[in-house]
């Protein structure tokens, strides 16, 4: 993203009412796990981050391109929920292809990347439409809960008035914090909260549904779903890289040049950091990288081609 983000920022400003056409709710978005995921790699998870490099927040916004997609301010001091946001109406627009780390990861793309299809914005009503979420019984409506806002709430919608919702939800043990994102925990929430009620089980949140987070007792909520074996990101350090041993690595059975994005670059790049060469880690292939790998393939005999093939990485270990 240090490098990707800063690229095309400035037309995406200039072309951003050209390109996103505002409509409902997104049929799909990456899942919350991605954006973990993706988080923990640009960031670790840290929504307040600013280390004075040009980069802030989670998803390590700079300026230029928090400002293409209506951010104000700067990221780092924004409200978790409108990073999130942000980052997925920049998703929407560009894909992953902002963040080095989604590659790192090994994030996949789906239908709304790039559709420049934006998700509500804060405030957007959502139409009505599908099934009702009447019940088939009788149901209290709660005198406690607030008015109901006079709208429907689907999955991607974003509103001040969802907070409260959440907030009760929370108050219940659902873990909801009252961020104002109908992501997917709110979902399941809705869901859980409409079958324990005796409401059609919709998942969107009508007047019903709403009333039905402050009627009766509190019901138990869904147990948190176990994170999958290995999803979390864990990122290369100079031990699992074998940075300053007198031997060369496994070859990862793989060229790269200039341009690509990979998690067995950041060892090679740890590798010539550790003998002098400018290189972080990052596992971009940008002009740095370029640099040092055409300088040892001088010093070292090898075609200065730019390439990284099977000698040149041996050669950052072993050679001169």
């Amino acid at each position: 993203m240090r490098r990707s983000l800063a690229i095309g920022a400035t037309i995406a400003a200039v072309v951003t009412s050209a390109l996103v056409a505002f409509a409902g709710p997104a049929a799909a978005d990456p899942s919350a796990n991605d954006w973990y995921q993706l988080r923990m790699c640009e960031s670790s998870n840290r929504y307040d981050i600013n280390t004075g490099n040009g980069y802030y927040g989670a998803y390590q916004f700079d300026q230029s391109t928090w400002r293409s997609v209506g951010g104000q301010g700067r990221p780092d001091q924004a409200s978790a929920s409108e990073q999130d946001y942000r980052a997925l109406l920049l998703y929407r627009k560009r894909g992953w292809n902002p963040w080095v780390c989604a590659y790192l990861v090994g994030l996949t793309e789906d239908g709304d990347a790039r559709s420049g299809v934006a998700p509500p914005a804060p405030g957007n009503q959502s139409s009505g439409g599908g099934a009702s979420e009447g019940s088939t019984g009788s149901e209290s409506s709660g005198s406690a809960a607030p008015a109901y806002p006079g709208r429907q709430f689907f999955e991607g919608d974003y509103s001040d008035d969802l907070k409260a919702w959440q907030k009760q939800m929370g108050t219940r043990g659902y873990d909801l914090v009252g961020t104002g994102y109908f992501g997917p925990k709110t979902k399941a929430a809705v869901l859980d909260l409409q079958a324990k009620a005796g409401l059609n089980v919709v998942g969107y949140i009508g007047p019903k549904t709403w009333a039905a987070a402050w009627a009766g007792s509190p019901a138990p909520a869904p147990a948190p779903a176990a994170p999958a074996a290995g999803a979390g990101y864990s990122p290369q350090t100079n031990e699992s890289c074998g940075v300053g041993q007198s031997t060369a690595p496994e070859w990862p059975g793989k060229t790269f040049v200039q341009g690509d994005t990979a998690r067995e670059l950041q060892c090679f790049q740890k590798q010539l950091g550790s003998r002098g060469y400018g290189l972080t880690g990052t596992g971009y292939y940008g002009p740095a990288t370029k640099t040092a790998v055409v300088a040892l393939q001088t010093r070292n005999g090898i075609n200065p081609s730019g390439i990284l093939g099977p000698q040149t990485w041996k050669a950052a270990w072993e050679g001169q």
